[in-house]
Order: structure tokens, then sequence, then C-alpha cells
């Protein structure tokens, strides 16, 4: 159960991710307007890349704790994609001379990957969901 929780606790802050991606970052930049949105369009992308990775440790995390369940299977079973946000998650973690790097890019052009990655992450919540007692644990935190 202990494992189950931190690979929890992967999702978790994946999913804290995934609220803030959509969430424009305002403000005045005091920038040049194409450069205020260059640097409105990276911070969205940074944001994003962050999110993939993260999810992507959560698929390391299911495989190797050797999870089963019927969506996240299925999903995982598309082994293309899961391949090509692996390499994603590299890009993102790892440095790279080319600043939006073919790995990035791999994933991105798969058509349907935006669906793909939504559907595994709610597949994922589902999951802990059923898995985990999150309603008693949560009682146990708040009494």
């Amino acid at each position: 159960m202990e494992e189950l929780i931190s690979l929890h606790k992967h999702w978790l802050n994946a999913d804290a991710v995934k609220e803030v991606v959509a969430t424009k970052v305002g403000g005045e930049h005091g920038l040049p307007e194409g450069l205020a949105e260059f640097a409105e369009f990276h911070s969205s992308f940074a944001r994003l890349s962050v999110l993939y990775g993260l999810i992507y440790v959560v698929i390391e995390g299911y495989k190797e704790l050797k999870c089963t369940n019927q969506k996240v299977d299925e999903l995982l079973s598309q082994e293309e994609f899961v391949d090509a946000l692996r390499l994603f998650r590299n890009s993102t973690f790892h440095y790279q001379k080319n600043p939006i790097p073919e790995k990035a890019l791999k994933f991105l052009k798969f058509p349907e990957s935006e669906t793909w990655i939504r559907s595994l992450h709610l597949a994922f919540k589902k999951f802990f969901e059923a898995e985990l007692p999150i309603n008693e644990m949560m009682d146990k935190l708040n009494a």
C-alpha cells in the first residue's frame, strides 16, 4: 500500500501542474508586444512540458509496481505514445542543445497525442480512486 501511495503522490504532482497548465500567466511583462507573446508561449509550453514529464514518471512507477487496470493498460498498450512521451520527458529534464528538440516534437506531432495523454491522466485518477481509500485518508488527515 505504501508504494501505491507513493505512486499516487507522483500523480498528485502531475495533477497539480495540470491545474496551472492552461492558466494564463498574465501581468505586465514590460516587453515589446511580440516578445511578450513569445514569453507567454514559452511559459505555457514549459508548464505543459513539466506536466507531460511528470505523467511519464507515473507510467514508470505503475509499470515497476506491476499495477493493472483495464483502461490504463489499454492506453499504455499504445507503445508508440508511451515511447514518444518517454523521449519528451527526457528532452524536458535532460539538457538539449536545440531549444525545441526532435525528442519533444515526436510526441507533439503524433495525431491525438493530446487526447491520449488526457485520457491517460483521467484513467490514472480513476485507478487511484478505486485502489486507494482516498476519502478515508482525507478524513484522517482532517481529523
